[in-house]
Order: structure tokens, then sequence, then C-alpha cells
């Protein structure tokens, strides 16, 4: 049987905060690593077939790679951001802010490394679409 105190630990939302921390690096991290694959890949293929492929296809790749390169950019900053957070929050707790005064002053980081998240993922989907588009009119056009 679960103890009371266990079960206060489970539903402890500290614990929570950090699953959920940890679940958007792993995250984060999987965009990253696709999006440099995927760009590895586009390179790799123009550079191999760069004399039979025409312009427009050249031009749907580079703007693929383009929305790549804004996930990647994205997953940079928050990785600097959540960095940042954390100093202020390690700073903060050794000035021995409270709980409260540490959640406001932190309060922009978490919001501001969400969204960046989401831009993340809609720019990574969007050079993905682009590229799926790009190689279905190269095999079936």
């Amino acid at each position: 049987m679960i103890s009371q105190d266990e079960l206060k630990e489970f539903y402890n939302y500290k614990y929570w905060r950090e699953i959920q921390r940890n679940q958007l690096t792993i995250s984060s991290n999987i965009i990253f690593t696709f999006c440099i694959a995927s760009i590895g890949f586009i390179i790799n293929y123009l550079l191999n077939e760069k004399s039979s492929i025409c312009p427009i296809i050249k031009n749907l790749f580079f703007i693929s790679v383009l929305f790549f390169l804004f996930s990647i950019i994205s997953y940079l900053i928050i990785n600097f951001i959540k960095l940042s957070d954390y100093r202020l929050t390690a700073k903060l707790i050794r000035n021995s802010a409270t709980t409260n005064q540490i959640n406001v002053k932190t309060k922009f980081f978490g919001n501001f490394v969400w969204y960046l998240f989401y831009a993340e993922i809609i720019f990574a989907f969007l050079g993905f679409l682009i590229t799926l588009f790009t190689f279905y009119n190269l095999i079936f056009a």
C-alpha cells in the first residue's frame, strides 16, 4: 500500500516540473537532430544531382532548408534561455528567495521557452512538408 508521504511526493509539483523539463529537452533534441539530418540529406542530394535539377526544385529545397535552419535557431535560443533561467533560479535560491518570488521572476523565461519550442516544431514541420512536396514532384512529375 502506498503511504501518504509517497502520494504527496508523487503529486509534488516540483517533481512533475522536472519531468516536464526533461521531456521538453528530449523532444527539442529529437527535432533538432531531425532538422540537421534533413539539411544534410538535401545538400547531399543537391550536390549529387546538381546538373539534372530544375531551378524551381532547387528553390523549393532552399526554402525547406531555411525552415529547418529557423527550427535549429529556435533550438539554440531555447537552450540559451534555459541556461539563463537555471542560472537565475540558482541565484534566487542562493539569495533565499521564496518559491513565489522565484516563480514571478522566472515566469517570462518559462513562457518564452514554450513559444520557441512551438516555433521549432512549426518550422521543422513546414520544412518537412516542403521537402516531401519537392520530392513528390521529382519522383512523380
